[in-house]
């Protein structure tokens, strides 16, 4: 049977990577346990370095073991929370943004657990607080450092064939092969390519070879060049060739991979359950349990407090600027709707001259003559939002959720957009997950809305406590990188 020009093009590209696999030095498999060794080593090394340094100004005695002791505790913690995580799988390292928030995070973590031990152990006073600050303080850098390193190196490596996975070879039809990269495999499943095998359309003339050649051919295949896996690219509905596929690679004892097809894919973005001795999707998660709840609004309560603290100066000084920038209240009151649909009153910095919360409100657009001068400056800084931690003390609203709407606005979007009522299903916050992604400011579309509410849901159904810690996180990043207006 002669090969299509896609096959003939997998064969010389499978050549190229057969030679570069023959010096190849590291399993895909092998580079998280690399990557999680090389935390544990410049964890360790970066307070040994400190203590080292600091007993030297202070003119005392290096203690080896202590050092050793606070590196190892936050080495363990930071690792065991990132593997938890998932997040020193391959495919995950290369996401260097995800990453690096995820980082600091986690060191975070790491930092608050050390500090929890020397003060369980009381050892407190033999511990140096400038060196243990400065540990973490250089921790913050460093870490999130390293997870550039690791993807760099990571990507490089496997292009040069240095990092390289197990020998696999691909079935199916051309729709679903034409989605599915090299990259792919290596990336999401730890298989590097040899070659695709593509099965004729049903209405190919006879003579271009079928189904049970294109089989026959990959079986061949797969025996004579040690193939460790198979993975197939097909349609789940076409059982019949399902069945026919199943039952000829039986003949060869090795692993052999189904992938999602394209009506199948979005469904597996979200969260798995055990179905008896079977797997569940789940399309819509259950409200957040009491544990969940009580994290997320201690959270709300830390984080507002502190802003509240803080802040307080910028407030005053906001206030005053407003005032004698044009005539009006300082806070901008409006209704909206919160969690269950109940209606509350979100309190912001007032930025326009108006004090709309009508059947009808229109949304502030580029260069509108409503917002004030002060207004502009407030509104691209997000300074606006800053009075809403009092809704989040007052538990009308959380840190992170949904961003609430006029409720004019809920009216209409709720009769056009499927699904827009499960916003309500947690408590509006004052940035999201949405935001994050760069859908802030107007939505004069409605694809824009529609965008925004996709991110919602994807949020209320994918919560925990890491994801709202990441997205504080990133809330910061945003504002400096994309104003509004």
């Amino acid at each position: 049977m002669s090969l299509s020009a896609n096959e003939g093009r997998a064969s010389v590209a499978a050549g190229d990577l057969a030679g570069r696999q023959t010096a190849s030095r590291i399993g895909y498999g092998t580079t998280a346990l690399m990557f999680a060794a090389a935390d544990v080593v410049a964890i360790v090394g970066i307070n040994l370095l400190v203590s080292f340094l600091f007993s030297e100004i202070i003119d005392e005695a290096f203690d080896l073991a202590r050092g050793l002791g606070i590196g190892i505790a936050a080495s363990v913690a930071f690792v065991l929370t990132t593997q938890a995580r998932g997040l020193y799988k391959p495919w995950q390292v290369t996401r260097v943004s995800d990453e690096v928030s995820a980082a600091v995070v986690n060191w975070t973590f790491a930092v608050l657990f050390v500090g929890t031990m020397i003060f369980c152990l009381k050892v407190g006073n033999e511990t140096s607080r400038l060196a243990t600050g400065t540990f973490a303080a250089i921790g913050f850098v460093v870490i999130p450092s390293l997870r550039w390193i690791y993807a760099l190196w990571l990507r490089r490596s496997i292009a040069a064939g240095a990092v390289t996975g197990r020998s696999a070879i691909i079935i199916g039809d051309e729709k679903e092969l034409a989605k599915l990269t090299a990259d792919d495999m290596i990336f999401g499943l730890g298989l590097s390519e040899r070659r695709r095998f593509v099965f004729p359309a049903d209405d190919a003339p006879r003579g271009q070879g079928s189904a049970p050649d294109t089989l026959k051919s990959a079986l061949q295949f797969a025996r004579q060049q040690k193939v460790e896996e198979i993975v197939l690219a097909l349609p789940w509905n076409d059982r019949a060739r399902l069945d026919e596929v199943r039952a000829r690679l039986r003949a060869l004892p090795i692993p052999v991979k189904l992938l999602p097809d394209a009506s199948i894919s979005p469904l597996l973005n979200a969260p798995r359950v055990e179905f008896g001795n079977s797997v569940a999707i789940e399309v819509q998660r259950a409200p957040l349990s009491r544990l969940e709840l009580t994290q997320k609004r201690a959270l709300d309560i830390a984080v507002s407090t502190l802003a509240l603290t803080v802040l307080l100066p910028l407030f005053a000084t906001i206030a005053l600027l407003i005032k004698f920038d044009s005539k009006g209240p300082v806070i901008f009151r409006q209704r909206r709707n919160g969690f269950g649909g109940r209606e509350f009153t979100i309190f912001k910095f007032r930025s326009m001259t108006v004090m709309e919360d009508g059947a009808q409100i229109a949304q502030a657009q580029k260069n509108d003559k409503r917002v004030t001068r002060i207004g502009r400056v407030l509104r691209a800084t997000s300074l606006d939002e800053l009075p809403q931690v009092v809704n989040v003390l007052l538990g009308h609203m959380s840190i992170v959720g949904p961003r609430p709407h006029a409720i004019a606005h809920d009216d209409a979007y709720s009769k056009l957009i499927s699904g827009y009522a499960f916003r309500h299903h947690v408590k509006p916050g004052i940035t999201g997950w949405a935001q994050v992604m760069g859908l802030r400011g107007e939505t004069a579309k409605l694809e824009l809305m529609e965008r925004r509410i996709e991110m919602d849901l994807w949020y209320i159904n994918n919560w925990s406590i890491w994801l709202d810690i990441t997205i504080i996180l990133k809330t910061f990043i945003e504002v400096m990188r994309k104003q509004a207006y």
